[in-house]
């Protein structure tokens, strides 16, 4: 029971109060999903590059990623929406660099702040992805592992998530790090295909 009792204390992006039933059932479906018999053959992997937003995690599909890298030197381009942290130069290359924590519209971060154990925040990490449509860099607050899950952990994540589109999120799973968290999978193929980054990919 004790178990149980942590588990639903999880948070997911963007959940509002009245969302407290459906994420402690989605969260029960996650923890039993975690504790898989051991001898069960879960058939696909899916390789994950698993990263941070403030205190929310996610992942996306390694085959897509380019770089991963420290985020430097990214000239500011002007008249771009908030979300366009800029351009980089990557081995004669131009990416446009996409913050993800704005383009979600979560919550920011002080720069330079410390977090909950008084400790200095890591750098920013840019994540530089490719599909046959798009090149990008995604700004985010810190790479975490590269890992494998299987694809039948993944839960359909439903109406619990919040400041997401729906098509982007591939589904929700439990991830063990520190404790037990919600890892939202994101599916950047239809991240990509949004207008509003194809716009700008033209312009830049």
């Amino acid at each position: 029971m004790a178990q149980e009792h942590e588990t639903s204390m999880l948070l997911l992006p963007g959940l509002s109060v009245g969302d407290e039933r459906a994420r402690q059932i989605l969260m029960r479906r996650l923890a039993a999903l975690a504790k898989p018999p051991v001898k069960e053959d879960w058939g696909e992997q899916y390789r994950l590059v698993i990263f941070r937003l403030g205190k929310e995690l996610y992942g996306i599909d390694a085959t897509c990623v380019f770089s991963v890298r420290p985020a430097e030197t990214i000239t500011r381009v002007p008249r771009v929406p908030e979300w366009v942290a800029g351009v980089i130069n990557l081995r004669g290359r131009i990416f446009s660099v996409i913050d993800l924590k704005r383009f979600f519209g979560l919550p920011q971060s002080e720069e330079g702040g410390e977090d909950a154990a008084g400790q200095d925040e890591p750098p920013l990490q840019l994540i530089v992805v490719e599909t046959p449509q798009m090149e990008i860099g995604f700004l985010v607050d810190d790479v975490l592992a590269v890992e494998s899950i299987p694809l039948a952990w993944l839960q359909d994540a439903g109406s619990v998530i919040r400041g997401l589109r729906p098509e982007y999120v591939r589904g929700v799973t439990l991830y063990q790090r520190d404790g037990e968290h919600a890892l939202v999978v994101l599916d950047v193929v239809a991240m990509l295909s949004d207008e509003r980054l194809i716009v700008h990919e033209e312009v830049v």
